[in-house]
């Protein structure tokens, strides 16, 4: 949406302006400042009108934050902030202290809960101690509105007002990536005269002076901030706390680039987007209720499901319920929705300028020329700057790649395609495309135009490249896999061959593949994929480091292939993460007959975020082995346990070990154990549980009639309560092997007494089950 800083923008005046100068140059310096900013802020808030666009969805939309506080008493508190994407971001759900909050929300229940969104940046407010508030998300998902509006209500005196300066950044802006110091920082809200440069002089001084104690910096697209810089520059030293070390900051990332920050941030806040029931009022609204038209779009979405698990992005529905309004046909496949969308975006903006040429326009192919001329050099700038991971592009730059850009009346933003990146108060300005999709989708599409030569040495340099990973789907999309660089590369030069070995023995090549001819809509290479041996019944990707794309990559294979039933789904060590199990399950979500007996999800640093994802998966693909060891926290969400009590609950073994499970997690995990009747074996080794969660523990294994094998070695509970819970068994007739802690010869003596007596009392009641203890490490 448009930036305005027209008239209509109200100016406010800042809260330091009632105060008295002290005599004070750098607090005198903040002051003028202060002012200059709050207008600032308040100025560039998003404003929606006619003329937006993309276009805005409605006003009821309302997508979920999820937000896990790291440090402090807090430490497994969740809250879910209900957005509204055109800036009225002014509620926010929580739920009572210790518990988390569900993947799906009814949406009668958040209302229920809501307060007000200062909740979130309490912790700036109100401690003494610097914040690092990290914000996550997708692309189009609401994290720059977010940032902004902070800003605006912080010029309003509504938010952050004990704070002298909140500095709004975007780090995309090549003239912050070049400044050197604080002072260099705080120019960027001058005018550049002398006075102005003394002020921001003065003021650096003063915010070096204090650390910063007066100062919040909102830092917006850290993944858009180049790499290099990330280690040194003078961002980063205030990431890293060397420069302003008392100061607040709120920075907002797409989570591939942001995963590092997780250990220094204090706060962590992932965007969630539309949940199910959310994203149907949505459809109903933007509908206006025509059951028909709702309807349709339902039945759409159930027959696409890679389209339908990006729909929780509202970036996503907003286009493709405008296009679907526009002109009534919802696109094939992602790559479709983005060639859809650019060609809206191109009619529309050619008729505002009188020309109806392009009024119908469905493929850039078919752009007239002069227009197709420079859509064609605009993609040849998309593949250059996406080949070096820039996203933004200056005036000369653009010119250098694109000469007639400037000949052809309105099109300097590419027919609506690019978007300015002010420098704040400066006159320079630079441009980046309003989506980065449709700078992948472009560039794709410069790898058509490309001579048979050159196009095999791009697509043999970056095919496999995560970078360009999306780039390829769409290029497959375009071309439907038959050009013949892409052939020859795809059967290593074997002509005899579909896809050469090397790839069908790669299993997570082969699920980019499968990706990408699903793009293409070719069944026949999809089905060569299906029968590679590689898989057989089982997908083994342990020890692989996959991205959210090889998330959606896998889920939509398990989803449309034609094999339904699974032995072993192996993900170990593959570091996806909460945001890569979230994806992963939001693919799985609309499929109702895949079934996966095993489950690997170990060392995958998943948290207490992931308790819901996991309990939904294993209730919906019928899993009856579980192994998540070694994932911190995982054990602490009490929705985890639901997978034991739900009615239809099939999983038989549960491998928790090193996942520092709590007494309360444990008191949760044995409460959910009383009523279970199909768990055969767990472990829970070398975990952080006491003799705090002995009582659940014994009720459960008195009340449980199926669980077989406990193993409970390297907890520290006491011989005591070890033996308590021996004595406990008296009661069970079906526990066959308990593992206890390693206690001292001397202790383990009255534990063998106790065996003998659990198993007098089986054999009394005529029960052939005898109970073994051992003990452990």
């Amino acid at each position: 949406p448009a930036v305005s800083s027209g008239p209509n923008a109200t100016p406010v005046t800042s809260k330091l302006d009632q105060l008295t100068i002290t005599g004070d140059k750098g607090f005198e310096a903040v002051t003028i400042l202060s002012h200059r900013v709050s207008q600032i802020n308040v100025q560039t808030r998003w404003r929606v009108d006619e003329d937006t666009w993309p276009p805005c969805q409605t006003k009821g939309f309302t997508p979920l934050l999820l937000i896990c506080y790291n440090s402090g008493p807090s430490l497994y508190q969740m809250t879910v902030a209900k957005l509204m994407h055109a800036g009225d971001i002014s509620e926010v759900a929580m739920t009572r202290s210790g518990q988390s909050v569900p993947t799906k929300l009814d949406s009668d229940d958040t209302l229920q809960k809501t307060k007000e969104i200062t909740e979130i940046l309490a912790p700036l407010e109100n401690s003494t101690k610097p914040h690092f508030i990290l914000i996550e998300g997708a692309p189009g998902i609401g994290k720059t509105v977010l940032l902004k509006e902070i800003a605006f209500r912080w010029g309003r005196k509504e938010l952050l007002i004990n704070f002298e300066l909140v500095l709004l950044l975007s780090l995309c802006d090549p003239i912050l990536q070049q400044c050197r110091s604080i002072s260099d920082l705080l120019m960027l809200f001058c005018r550049g005269d002398d006075r102005e440069v003394e002020i921001a002089k003065s003021c650096g001084e003063y915010l070096f002076a204090t650390g910063g104690r007066s100062l919040t910096i909102l830092l917006d697209g850290y993944d858009e901030y180049p790499e290099g810089l990330r280690k040194s520059s003078l961002i980063a030293a205030i990431l890293n706390r060397q420069i302003l070390p008392r100061c607040g900051l709120v920075l907002s990332s797409r989570l591939h680039a942001s995963h590092h920050l997780h250990k220094v941030a204090t706060i962590r806040v992932e965007i969630l987007g539309f949940t199910e029931t959310e994203r149907q009022h949505y459809i109903q609204q933007a509908l206006e209720g025509n059951p028909h038209e709702i309807t349709q779009v339902a039945q759409y979405l159930d027959k696409h499901p890679a389209i339908n698990s990006l729909c929780y992005i509202p970036f996503t529905m907003v286009i493709l319920l405008h296009l679907f309004n526009i002109a009534k046909c919802l696109p094939k496949n992602a790559s479709e929705l983005c060639h859809r969308f650019i060609c809206l975006t191109i009619a529309r903006h050619l008729a505002k300028s009188g020309n109806l040429s392009a009024l119908h326009l469905t493929s850039v192919v078919d752009l007239p020329e002069p227009y197709n001329r420079v859509i064609r050099q605009l993609s040849k700038l998309s593949l250059q700057h996406l080949t070096s991971n820039t996203l933004v592009f200056s005036l000369d730059e653009i010119a250098a790649v694109c000469p007639d850009i400037a000949t052809i009346p309105g099109a300097i933003n590419g027919f609506g395609l690019l978007q300015t990146v002010h420098s704040l108060y400066t006159s320079t300005f630079t441009l980046n495309f309003v989506h980065f999709t449709i700078q992948e989708f472009l560039a794709a599409y410069y790898v058509t135009l490309l001579s048979p030569h050159e196009e095999f040495q791009v697509i043999e340099k970056n095919f496999w490249s995560d970078t360009h990973f999306k780039m390829f789907s769409m290029y497959m999309s375009l071309t439907k896999g038959q050009r013949s660089p892409f052939k020859r590369f795809i059967s290593g030069g074997n002509k005899a061959a579909a896809i050469c070995d090397k790839f069908l023995d790669d299993p997570l090549k082969c699920f980019r593949l499968y990706r990408c001819f699903c793009e293409a809509g070719d069944q026949h290479y999809c089905q060569a994929i299906e029968r590679a041996k590689i898989f057989g019944r089982t997908v083994d990707l342990g020890y692989y480091r996959l991205t959210t794309c090889d998330a959606e990559s896998i889920s939509l294979f398990l989803t449309s292939s034609s094999r339904r039933q699974w032995v072993e789904l192996n993900l170990w060590s593959c570091y996806i993460g909460d945001y890569g199990l979230r994806v992963l399950c939001r693919g799985l979500r609309h499929c109702n007959d895949l079934t996966i007996t095993k489950l690997w999800l170990s060392n995958n640093g998943l948290t207490f975020q992931s308790g819901s994802l996991i309990s939904e998966m294993v209730i919906k693909c019928g899993v009856e082995v579980l192994s998540i060891v070694s994932n911190n926290s995982i054990g602490e969400d009490q929705q985890l346990y639901s997978m034991l009590t739900h009615y239809s609950a099939t999983l038989k073994n549960l491998i928790m070990d090193n996942v520092n499970l709590s007494s309360r997690a444990a008191i949760n995990l044995f409460t959910a154990l009383q009523s279970n009747v199909s768990l055969r074996k767990l472990f829970i080794m070398h975990n952080s549980f006491t003799d705090y969660a002995c009582d659940a523990i014994t009720v459960a294994l008195r009340s449980n009639s199926c669980l077989e094998e406990l193993n409970m070695s390297g907890n520290p509970i006491s011989a005591e309560t070890a033996q308590s819970i021996l004595v406990a068994l008296q009661d069970n007739n079906v526990l066959q092997l308990l593992t206890l802690p390693n206690y001292p010869d001397n202790d383990q003596e009255p534990f063998r007494s106790l065996q003998l007596a659990v198993n007098k009392k089986r054999e009394s009641q005529g029960c052939q089950v005898q109970l073994k203890v051992k003990f452990a490490r």
